[in-house]
């Protein structure tokens, strides 16, 4: 009896892990997929987010020190479709390295160093991701910066 009892939990923790792999695979291609559209400054990026995604720069200044600046949605995604003719034009690309996905409650949080076109070392970057009837959205979007004008950001 004692022996069922075991190969049933054992069953049951392998059937559970196999599914949280499957999520963890599903999670990845998606953001994959979200890079790609990125990087090839496609009009669907804001299909990848859910409405009101809270979008967050997290500043370097020069002296070290940083700053987080809510960039609010709406203002984005308008901000996104005037950049993307410059981004286009000059090549412009992020890569993201190191990344990690890990379940925080219902959703998903990929951490990564997002490394900019010309840049050597990279910021850090996360982006919670949940799923919704319509498939993976991005629901939280940080990623570090070196560019100051967001600071003006209002």
């Amino acid at each position: 009896m004692f022996k069922k009892i075991i190969m049933s939990l054992v069953c049951i923790f392998t059937l559970a892990l196999g599914a949280y792999a499957d999520e963890i695979n599903d999670v990845q291609a998606f953001f994959n997929n979200f890079v790609n559209a990125s990087n090839t400054y496609s009009t669907s990026i804001p299909s990848f987010y859910i409405s009101n995604a809270k979008i967050v720069r997290v500043v370097h200044k020069p002296d070290g020190t940083k700053q987080a600046v809510v960039i609010p949605f709406e203002r984005y995604l308008q901000e996104l479709k005037k950049g993307a003719a410059l981004a286009k034009t000059v090549r412009y690309k992020n890569r993201y390295v190191n990344q990690k996905v890990t379940k925080v409650g219902n959703d998903y949080k990929l951490s990564a160093t997002r490394i900019p076109r010309n840049d050597a070392s990279g910021l850090p970057a996360y982006f919670i991701i949940t799923k919704t009837p319509s498939g993976y959205k991005i629901k939280e979007e940080s990623m570090g910066t070196t560019v100051q004008k967001f600071l003006n950001a209002k």
